[in-house]
């Protein structure tokens, strides 16, 4: 029983740090006729540290500080206005303590893509 608990917290562990530095994306349309952007978040493997960049190029990269729990951090893309926003929240329970986060980018103002790691 116990070699099973064991194996399943390391398990779940393994896949919970993998999800956490996934790449997330979306697309966005700056204009009619125009080609679309390709907006990407990253949370760096072991960090608080994310990154924002547009069709490969780095337009926003911010971390938490140690005492806070949310940031917001501005840039811009070819003439446009990009802001990201994120949120950590911690949730403990018997025995373990997991962290969540979720940035969320803005275009001119506009929400345009909300990513959970």
């Amino acid at each position: 029983m116990r070699s099973f608990l064991l194996r399943s917290v390391i398990t779940a562990t393994a896949t919970l740090l993998i999800a956490c530095s996934a790449t997330q994306f979306t697309f966005y349309g700056p204009s009619e006729g125009e080609p679309g952007w390709r907006v990407t978040v990253v949370k760096e493997p072991l960090s608080e540290n994310f990154v924002c960049s547009i069709n490969g190029s780095e337009v926003v990269k911010e971390s938490f500080s140690l005492f806070a729990n949310s940031f917001e951090k501005d840039g811009s893309y070819q003439g446009k206005k990009v802001k990201m926003s994120g949120f950590r929240t911690f949730h403990t329970g018997i025995g373990f303590s997991i962290t969540t986060y979720q940035i969320r980018v803005f275009i001119d103002e506009r929400e345009i893509g909300k990513f959970d790691f």
